[in-house]
């Protein structure tokens, strides 16, 4: 099965105040790149971790500040900058949430992880607004709507459960590790 070509990129909206609109810029999404849809990024073209982010670096706080502002437009979800500074660490409400966004967006081409309640997506200085912003937004839109507006109850409280019985797994391993 080869590979779809990635879905093409809307044009970025603006508001009156000249900041970009997130939460118009999109009428409609395709497939997610999981559901056999087209990929938002094209594999040569993906979003990697950079290892060399540097919050001290001018532009960073510029690249955080944007990420946050369109993420809470199109998902509701706060943003902060996470435990390494080369992730942005999103809060997700529901347990189970993060783990499946971040496989759902890795297959959208852009790296993400999920810690706990976390989902992680990547953060640069160097990130431009109509490149990477843009691309991170997107794929956070365009999969908390999946989730929210798609994915069935009954695989949203699998995830819970999932998640539930990972944390007491882990907590029943360190009991029995203790001497």
């Amino acid at each position: 099965m080869t590979e779809q070509q990635p879905m093409a990129a809307a044009p970025i909206k603006y508001r009156e105040d000249g900041e970009v609109d997130w939460a118009n810029m999109w009428e409609t999404f395709c497939d997610l790149a999981l559901e056999g849809g087209p990929a938002h990024r094209g594999a040569e073209a993906n979003i990697p971790i950079q290892i060399n982010a540097n919050p001290q670096h001018p532009n960073y706080m510029q690249v955080y500040a944007e990420l946050c502002r369109g993420i809470y437009e199109v998902s509701g979800l706060s943003a902060h900058i996470g435990e390494k500074p080369e992730w942005l660490a999103i809060e997700c409400p529901i347990v189970g949430q993060a783990q499946w966004l971040a496989g759902a967006i890795n297959q959208e081409h852009v790296a993400a992880q999920a810690t706990g309640q976390q989902l992680l997506v990547p953060i640069h200085q160097d990130f431009s607004l109509k490149s990477e912003i843009k691309s991170v937004i997107t794929v956070v839109a365009k999969t908390t709507h999946y989730w929210t507006e798609h994915l069935p109850q009954s695989v949203k409280q699998s995830f819970a459960i999932q998640a539930q019985l990972s944390k007491a797994g882990k907590k029943i391993k360190r009991l029995f590790n203790r001497s």
